[in-house]
């Protein structure tokens, strides 16, 4: 099954090499020290006869142009031991948050979709405003093209008083619930919200 892995790009430097710690699914091994926290999870699960599309989601400053080489030449090392089929393609935008900017990179990012494929999200980077639009992306990729919403992940680091990255702080969240939880509302049916609350608290008391 051809994997479609969204990665969004830094726009700060990225200095420092990272064990980012996995919160909230025990299905993927532990990662890679890496620069980029994706490529750590990608050098975990991959495997050689995997065929995989990076769709890089750059927002545009001349920081950014830099980690987006740093991906790839990061995951190509990573990938010498693994042997996947790797293709790259980039969505570019300005940094701004116009209504028609998101809606040219929704069609964008739809236009990368592909029938029964696997996907991987990382939401880490980027504006604010991506974030809703990769999950309506997502939305639109489980029922319209049958896709494997596998994970959604969520980076995060802390930093020293001189805004130095502290070694042994980075986790990623899994948030691939909080899509399904999504998924839940909108097909519920329920003739008020203090009935729709109720089957909500059944349904989280499974």
């Amino acid at each position: 099954m051809k994997k479609i892995v969204f990665a969004t790009i830094p726009m700060q430097k990225m200095d420092s090499e990272q064990i980012y710690k996995l919160n909230g699914n025990d299905s993927i091994p532990e990662n890679k020290s890496s620069y980029i926290p994706i490529n750590g999870v990608l050098a975990r699960i991959l495997r050689k006869e995997d065929e995989v599309k990076i769709v890089r989601i750059i927002t545009i400053n001349a920081q950014a142009e830099e980690n987006a080489a740093l991906q790839k030449s990061e995951l190509e090392e990573f990938n010498k031991e693994i042997g996947a089929r790797i293709e790259y393609t980039e969505i570019r935008a300005p940094f701004e948050e116009t209504a028609e900017t998101l809606e040219k990179r929704f069609r964008e990012l739809i236009g990368m979709l592909e029938n029964q494929c696997e996907i991987i999200l990382d939401m880490t980077f980027g504006p604010k405003t991506l974030t809703p639009v990769l999950f309506y992306v997502l939305n639109f990729a489980e029922r319209f093209f049958d896709a494997d919403i596998k994970n959604i992940l969520y980076s995060k680091i802390d930093f020293d008083k001189e805004k130095h990255p502290i070694a042994g702080t980075g986790v990623i969240y899994d948030m691939t619930s909080l899509f399904y939880l999504n998924s839940l509302t909108s097909v519920m049916e329920a003739p008020d919200g203090k009935t729709a609350l109720e089957r909500l608290d059944k349904f989280f008391a499974l």
